[in-house]
């Protein structure tokens, strides 16, 4: 008897695990992000998406971690902490993309669930998401992350770059 796509995505796969990637093993992380960032048009160069995953790895205010079912990394997930007045220790879930074949399966679940450990580890008050318009356009963010604990609180991120454009 055959799974029907619809049944694959109601029964995730159990054998997904997560592990917490290191400077040595930064491979996969990159290769999943490149990815993450070509299909959604950030045109942020890989020479410095690199550089800047590695000072994540790197950095004990930092953790990235990988999905794998057996060798295969299907997804992806990074998150910083910062210290703030109103929030103490709080962290952001910067990134989180899980590759299209491989989604409904449970590896977002299971990224954003060892993301949420870390950070209470770390002794964080809060994970938080940043959900761009298109990001909700295309792939209904607002809901997929509410449905996974998280609450819209109504703010708004404003950005001011501060790159010059020899940067």
């Amino acid at each position: 008897m055959s799974v029907s796509p619809f049944d694959r995505l109601r029964s995730p796969d159990t054998s997904i695990c997560i592990e917490r990637v290191g400077v040595e093993s930064l491979e996969a992380a990159f290769y999943l992000l490149r990815r993450f960032f070509v299909e959604e048009g950030f045109d942020t160069p890989a020479d410095k998406m690199r550089a800047s995953l590695a000072t994540m790895l790197a950095s004990e205010r930092s953790a990235v971690f990988v999905a794998r079912r057996g060798g295969e990394a299907l997804g992806v997930a990074t998150v910083t902490t910062s210290l703030g007045v109103e929030y103490g220790l709080v962290a952001e879930m910067e990134d989180l993309y899980v590759l299209p074949q491989a989604r409904g399966e449970g590896a977002a679940r299971r990224l954003i669930e060892a993301v949420c450990d870390w950070c209470r580890e770390q002794g964080c008050t809060a994970v938080l998401v940043t959900v761009t318009p298109e990001g909700e356009a295309a792939h209904g963010l607002l809901e997929f992350y509410r449905r996974r604990g998280f609450a819209n609180t109504g703010r708004l991120v404003l950005e001011q770059s501060l790159q010059t454009s020899g940067d």
